[in-house]
């Protein structure tokens, strides 16, 4: 019964999400795709025969569920303050939110795995909710302050679906490897390998942010573009740094036996960085903002791979 009055609440959240998505709104196959997730994951766990996967679907449900009340907390604290900001901040601090739910469910010691994939995550997460409160918290960035002075009087609302629901269903997603690794009865070399790679991953990421960082702070930030350091091997080193992490992550998920479903964590993640959402939409930013300098830049420094590199005159 239980089980069934929780499909019923996820399946009547994403109709009225879809019901309240604007008719004008971009990106709407980004919300008719992810709405519905949640719900076809309380669907398949009530369906399910007793199993590994319905144990491990369970656990990341109730992950995700923690993660939801985040959500809806920096949601109000962006309503009252007026900054949506605020979602950058929890934008890290969720993941771990969800694999230290999974840890607390455990009754037994936990494996190597999960110690290496808490670890990370925490790691993670702390630098970059520090970095973006840094950012976020004397006023409210953009696209969010775009979107509020569009929203109307339906942004109250519809902010919370917008901003935080989109955002979380698809960190939900992403940390489906964060679940199988807490969940992993052991550890070996895929954990000692994966932690390498998000090793790697996180260290491009933070270089990258410090030298932008200090690159925005000096003249030259407000009028040129960065294109020395890991800004010299591609235009987004922090954004594939990132995907980097969450291959990280699901190389340790794979000491679980069923860690393998949850590839399409780091292909999702992968794309979304480098091609779906953040790397389009800085491109176009800078394009509109830095015109001739940042077009010279893309004619000699690859967009998110380091290679092919780009040939000289070409």
């Amino acid at each position: 019964m239980g089980d069934w009055f929780v499909f019923v609440v996820a399946a009547g959240v994403a109709a009225l999400w879809l019901y309240l998505l604007p008719a004008g709104q971009r990106g709407r196959a980004w919300h008719f795709a992810l709405a519905p997730v949640p719900a076809l994951v309380v669907f398949g766990s009530t369906t399910l025969p007793d199993s590994d996967l319905r144990a491990a679907l369970a656990v990341w449900l109730l992950s995700g569920a923690a993660a939801l009340a985040l959500l809806l907390a920096t949601w109000m604290a962006g309503t009252v303050g007026r900054n949506h900001g605020y979602m950058d901040v929890a934008y890290p601090i969720a993941p771990a939110v969800i694999a230290w739910t999974a840890a607390l469910k455990q009754t037994s010691p936990l494996s190597p795995a999960a110690i290496a994939v808490l670890t990370a995550v925490t790691l993670w997460g702390a630098r970059l909710a520090f970095q973006t409160f840094a950012q976020n918290h004397l006023g409210e960035r953009e696209p969010y302050a775009s979107w509020r002075a569009g929203g109307g009087s339906k942004w109250v609302w519809w902010s919370l679906f917008q901003v935080y629901f989109l955002q979380g269903v698809m960190l939900w997603i992403w940390s489906a490897p964060l679940v199988f690794a807490v969940l992993a009865p052991s550890g070996g070399p895929l954990v000692v390998a994966g932690f390498c790679v998000w090793a790697g991953g996180f260290l491009l990421q933070a270089v990258a942010d410090r030298q932008l960082s200090r690159f925005r702070s000096s003249s030259a930030g407000k009028r040129q573009v960065l294109d020395t350091g890991v800004w010299a091997l591609v235009r987004q080193p922090n954004y594939l740094g990132e995907a980097v992490m969450w291959w990280g992550y699901f190389i340790i998920g794979l000491a679980h036996p069923l860690g393998w479903i949850a590839i399409v964590s780091p292909i999702f993640t992968t794309w979304f960085m480098g091609f779906g959402s953040a790397g389009p939409f800085k491109e176009r930013h800078m394009a509109r903002t830095r015109g001739a300098a940042w077009q010279a830049y893309c004619d000699r420094t690859p967009r998110f791979f380091p290679f092919p590199r780009p040939r000289a005159g070409s």
